[in-house]
Formats: C-alpha cells, structure tokens, sequence
C-alpha cells in the first residue's frame, strides 16, 4: 500500500501516452535541415545561427500560444466557457486528467462529502465494517449479495432488484437481497468491497453485477472523486491511493492535471484529427492490453474467493447502450470478448444481458428507450425485471431450493 508521488496520477496507462510532449521535435527538425536543407524547403545552406534563431522563434510563438489559450481557458471569462470541457483534452474512459478537469471546471457531480478512506466513496453499509444496513432483515433468510455499480442500484424512476425480487414470493419466502452496489464504481472498488463485507454472512449466494465501462474505471485513480486503485507487478495486485483524502479539495489541489500543453491536446482531441492517428498518438492498443490484464487479475480474485469459500454466484453483465462507444444490440467493442472470453475460460456462471435484450425484442426493431431510460443511460424496470427474473433463476436453482 502506499500513496502516488506528489503531482502524479499514479496510473497504469502513464507508460502509454506518447502525446504528453511535443517539444523534443524542433531538436530533430533542425538537425535534418542542418543536414539535408532541400527537405527544408531551402536550396543553399543556411547559417547554424539562423536555424537556432528560428527554431527559438518557433518555440516562443507555441510557448506564447499556449500561455494565451491557458489564459482563455483558466482566467475565468465567460466569453471562453465553451472551451472548458474536459473531454476536448482528456479522455473519459482513461484519463486521470479528465476527471482532474471536471472537478477544475465545476461538472455537474461533486466529489463525495466525506470520502471514505479505502473505497471512495459508499453507499448503504456501515463505514467501518462494511455490515449492510438491512442485514438484520435476513433472519432464517438466505441472504442474496448483490455487487456492483449504479446499474445495481439503479435509478429512482424505475424499479430496482429489491422490490422485484422481494416482491416474487417465490423469491421472498426463502431469501432476502441486500443490494451493496455503488454508482461510480470500478471492478477494483467492487473487489474490495466484496472482500470486505461477505464474511458477515453465512452461505450467502453473491450476484457480481459488471457493466462493461466498470473495466475502464479500474483503471483510473480518481472519478469525480479521489478512488482507490491497484497497479499489477508481476502477477500481484498492489493497492494503491489509500488513504483516500478526507477533503476532496486537497487531492485536487496537490495533484493538479499532467498536461503539458492544451494547445496540443485540443488539436489531439479535435473532431478533424482522424481517429486513427489519435489512437496512434494516445497508444490506444497498449492501454486496453493493460486494462484487460489489470481486470482480469481482479475478476480472477473475484472467483478465486467465492470458489475457496464454496458459495453459490452468478455474474452478470449488465450492458449499456451508448452509441459510439458500446451498443446494445452489437458486440463490437473490445470489453464484451474480453468479458466471455475470461468467464468462459474460468467456467464462472453467467448472465449475459444482451442474451436477455434479444430474447425480449423477439426479432422487433428496438425503440431503446424501452430498455433504457434516456435522460441517464441506465436500464428501465423493463430491463432490470429481465435481469431479475434471471437472477431469480439462479438462486432458486441454487442447492435444491427449487
């Protein structure tokens, strides 16, 4: 355990982003003009002073443009507001610096209140321990953990698990759900939460509840609150980022964004850079192999645990339906092969959302505001009920209690 270096992020993906400077260029321009002047445009010699003088003038004009767009961005005039999006100069899925920004820029979700020292942020379990606050309702009941982000807790406009199985009496008669999810978390934050709260219960059955973006999550050290996270060495997971502050305000401050050059990045992160190249440039490939490794050790520590305590579990992969990103009705993006593929391989029970959203459309064409609420992304009771209904399948399977 230990703490990043001051002014670090103490990301897995630092090793990855090439972008961060774009100086160490005018060096090698001026050594091939020095060289080979044609490729410089010129066709006799020019003096070695007059290349360094333009090289210098160069430079003063970027370092002079830069501190005129930091001034735009930073200075507080509300004729630049446009400029202060986050997403124009970081990325939200891995970038530290995006969410450093958001809290820099006032977005719309504040970090928590009181932070929690080892996990960020929680929900409705007791600090200390981690006993969920409607674990005296179990009695003679087989208790149901269910684990996740606020795809587990859901929104308040729609139904959640609680009163759809609970409201079952087939479900309700034998069991009582304790709901220990917690929006905004990662797979780390799920990890540890898990670890430190099953014990409390006797032969539970556990739900680990996954939505694909929480891969992404795990590798990051702070979303819109300082978090928890873990770097791999060698095949061991190192805990990293705890103690979280107990002031928002003093992580920000003493871990300020990385950028070197927001000038750059704005043109990296432009709607006229092809995709291609800022893939290229942010070394996209490297960072998805380090988050599925990441990932996978911790989903592996999952099933290692549950497997040694010979409980019953199912996982579910909860999807969103975010265009562009992770479609509902396509598996195209990286985070669902990666998904079967580990929990196929590991032989872990599974429910598979989309199986679900398939088997309901029955061949319609899909109006996805039937599955998910359009204001938030999250899933309406329509989809929570078929992922209940599946859970409840599960369970009542589960030793004979069919």
């Amino acid at each position: 355990m230990g703490w990043p270096s001051k002014g670090s992020s103490g990301r897995l993906l630092l090793s990855t982003n090439k972008y961060r400077s774009m100086y160490g260029l005018f060096p090698s321009l001026l050594a091939i003009c020095r060289v080979r002047p044609p490729l410089c445009g010129v066709t006799k010699r020019i003096s070695p002073a007059r290349l360094a003088l333009l090289g210098l003038s160069l430079l003063l004009v970027l370092l002079g443009g830069e501190g005129l767009y930091r001034w735009m961005l930073f200075g507080g005039s509300a004729k630049f507001a446009s400029l202060r999006q986050p997403g124009q100069y970081a990325d939200f899925f891995s970038d530290d610096d995006y969410w450093k920004l958001y809290w820099r820029f006032g977005g719309r979700y504040a970090p928590p209140g009181k932070p929690h020292r080892a996990l960020g942020w929680v929900h409705r379990f007791d600090r200390e321990t981690y006993l969920h606050e409607r674990a005296g309702d179990v009695g003679e009941h087989r208790p149901v953990l269910l684990y996740g982000d606020s795809f587990a807790t859901c929104v308040e406009t729609e139904l959640c698990f609680e009163e759809l199985l609970e409201g079952d009496p087939r479900f309700a008669s034998g069991h009582r759900l304790l709901n220990y999810g917690v929006g905004g978390y990662g797979v780390d934050q799920i990890m540890m939460l898990y670890e430190g709260s099953v014990h409390h219960f006797e032969d539970p059955f556990v739900v680990v509840m996954l939505m694909p973006l929480d891969l992404d999550r795990s590798a990051l050290s702070v979303r819109v609150g300082q978090k928890p996270y873990f770097e791999l060495e060698g095949e061991t997971l190192e805990l990293r980022g705890v103690p979280v502050l107990a002031q928002a305000a003093d992580y920000f401050e003493g871990h300020p964004p990385e950028i070197q050059s927001y000038l750059f990045r704005k043109v990296l992160f432009s709607s006229f850079m092809p995709a291609s190249v800022r893939d290229w440039v942010r070394g996209k490939e490297e960072t998805i192999r380090q988050k599925k490794a990441l990932n996978e050790a911790l989903i592996n520590r999952i099933v290692d645990d549950l497997q040694r305590r010979s409980l019953d579990f199912v996982f579910v992969v909860f999807h969103p339906h975010w265009p562009g990103v992770t479609a509902l009705d396509a598996e195209s993006d990286w985070r669902d092969p990666f998904l079967r593929e580990l929990l196929d391989g590991r032989g872990v029970p599974y429910i598979w959302s989309k199986d679900l959203f398939r088997e309901d459309l029955a061949g319609r064409s899909p109006r996805f505001e039937e599955w998910v609420v359009a204001a938030n992304g999250h899933p309406t009771t329509r989809f929570n009920r078929l992922v209940a209904d599946a859970i409840q399948a599960r369970v009542l399977r589960a030793k004979g209690d069919l």
